[in-house]
């Protein structure tokens, strides 16, 4: 087994500001930035820097992603990479078996200091055993664990930690029953593997290969569990409204962060865009994914040209409108919509008659364009959004002046 490499925080900033920096304590060698989870609570965060104390083991934390309030004197950081949770109940697999487990505390038999309330309890068993807490415990699968109290000491392997299903843990007793050697981490990686479908890999373990899996940014799946993953997010984004991205680990019954890494293969390769939160197929004509309710009113908006219609009359197109909008074929405003391709003629137009070189204001387009004031506004505000027009401090706008290739000499 191995050890897990951690931070423990010694002390925390007195004043809420932006960002969080701290004293910790360094186990082992943990990466020096990155994605990190705090225990106890599971919370996600980001080391963005980190300042090695002279002298020590100890170091500054710069923390982003968190506020003070969830920090206290002895919280532990796990890089998020090893795959470790949080739960009541936990699997496991006696290795060194006592005969009654009541209020015992619980630690990593090769990370010490990694220790858990002293509310631990067991149900009897041979082999395979349900561990129970009355609070949360820290749960790494592969790793083993030691009890401790009432004069006696056991050793147990961790095998499937919570959230669970009946079936799940079914079929992972049904493995344990027919195993008749003591398994390793390795091994217990790959149960996990076959029973869940998908299972993040401790660092250490990357390069080994698993019969029948893919390998996905330190997670590896089931052949099988990927391909309907991409299958199912492929369908979903082909739907009018797309499909949105906290919806998926429900979905596919896989960790959000697993989801995530899906979503980010399928966007490099091309298949798929996110926008504001959902995923739309990557196609050259968003129109053909609509209804033919949406396809008619499209029609009708387009036949009113850079005019648009008014906001109030499209609220029977209900969440179809927002779902346009995400699929880049209309630009919604506070007062009115308008086709994309109207909106991007008009606003390319008012872009080439904007002075170069200086700033400008309002009243120095007057003449130049047949906008209304408040409509002018909104223009202006949307070609800020796209970087075409910059506003300073002073609330002065000015054209972008677009980068240039420096000249060979």
């Amino acid at each position: 087994m191995s050890h897990i490499s951690h931070y423990t925080v010694l002390t925390i900033p007195e004043s809420e500001g932006k960002g969080v920096s701290l004293k910790a304590s360094v186990h082992g060698q943990p990466p020096e930035s990155g994605r990190f989870l705090l225990f106890p609570g599971r919370l996600s965060l980001r080391i963005k820097q980190l300042l090695p104390l002279p002298g020590s083991d100890e170091v500054i934390l710069e923390l982003k992603g968190l506020s003070r309030a969830k920090l206290n004197r002895g919280n532990v950081l796990i890089p998020e990479e090893t795959g470790a949770t949080e739960g009541r109940k936990a699997l496991v697999l006696w290795k060194k078996k006592i005969s009654s487990v009541d209020s015992m505390s619980l630690k990593l038999r090769d990370t010490a200091n990694l220790i858990s309330p002293d509310s631990v309890n067991c149900r009897e068993g041979d082999k395979a055993v349900i561990l129970s807490s009355r609070v949360p415990f820290l749960q790494i699968p592969g790793q083993i664990y030691t009890l401790e109290g009432n004069g006696k000491t056991g050793e147990c392997l961790l095998l499937m930690s919570e959230p669970w299903t009946m079936d799940e843990l079914k079929k992972m007793k049904a493995r344990i029953s027919k195993i008749s050697n003591f398994p390793g981490e390795e091994a217990v990686i790959s149960m996990n593997l076959r029973v869940r479908g998908a299972v993040a890999l401790p660092p250490h373990l990357l390069d080994k290969e698993f019969d029948g899996s893919v390998k996905l940014a330190g997670w590896v799946l089931m052949s099988r569990v990927y391909d309907k993953a991409v299958a199912t997010v492929d369908k979903r984004c082909r739907a009018e409204e797309g499909l949105c991205e906290e919806d998926l680990p429900g979905l596919l019954n896989l960790p959000a962060r697993l989801c995530r890494e899906v979503c980010d293969l399928l966007i490099s390769e091309g298949k798929i865009i996110r926008k504001k939160g959902y995923l739309f197929n990557h196609c050259d004509d968003h129109r053909a994914f609509l209804s033919p309710m949406s396809r008619m009113w499209l029609d009708s908006l387009e036949e009113a040209g850079s005019e648009g219609l008014p906001l109030k009359e499209t609220f029977k197109m209900g969440s179809r409108l927002e779902a346009m909008e995400k699929r880049g074929l209309i630009r919604v405003f506070d007062t009115f919509v308008v086709e994309e391709q109207a909106f991007r003629k008009q606003a390319d137009s008012l872009l080439a008659k904007l002075p170069r070189g200086a700033v400008f204001e309002l009243s120095n387009l007057k003449g130049l364009t047949d906008l209304s004031r408040s409509r002018l506004l909104l223009f202006l505000d949307a070609l800020e959004k796209e970087g075409k027009v910059i506003c300073n401090e002073d609330h002065q706008r000015y054209v972008a002046e677009p980068e240039r290739e420096p000249s060979e000499p």
